[in-house]
């Protein structure tokens, strides 16, 4: 990778982050971090979920996820049910609360992207969304971690 590709990645990266409006104490209203808001979609998504495969899927340190799931469980977000059998194995659920707040994130996020896209046409959009999955799949193709 050249230099000059090496600073548009990096550039479009700070963009798209800013843009976002990821960087806030509070994404999407929510009262959580961004870090925090992704943990407890990730439970709402994949209900059963352990904290290993979260740390897996969003690429996170152990000890951070660690932390915040106990600061979930301290707020009544997600419940830990051990996994009979196992050598310590507990799966996450959310609780109704921990529901609400992560429907919260899904339908605000929704609301954001449709503010943010509002006066771009359709023919626009589809381009956009037609780069995106170019990305994606770049990106994934390449990705030997996982």
């Amino acid at each position: 990778m050249n230099n000059t590709s090496l600073k548009k990645i990096r550039q479009f990266n700070r963009y798209y982050t800013a843009w976002l409006d990821v960087m806030n104490k509070s994404y999407l209203g929510t009262g959580l971090a961004w870090p925090e808001s992704r943990v407890l979609f990730e439970i709402y998504l994949s209900n059963g979920i352990s904290a290993t495969e979260i740390c897996g899927n969003l690429n996170m340190d152990k000890s951070y996820v660690s932390r915040i799931l106990s600061k979930f469980e301290k707020q009544g977000l997600i419940t830990r049910e051990l996994v009979p059998g196992s050598k310590g194995l507990k799966r996450l659920h959310l609780t109704n609360a921990g529901t609400k707040a992560a429907q919260k994130i899904d339908s605000n996020g929704d609301r954001q992207i449709t503010d943010k896209l509002k006066y771009m046409d359709e023919e626009t959009c589809e381009k956009l969304c037609a780069a995106m999955d170019f990305i994606e799949k770049t990106l994934r193709g390449s990705d030997i971690c996982k």
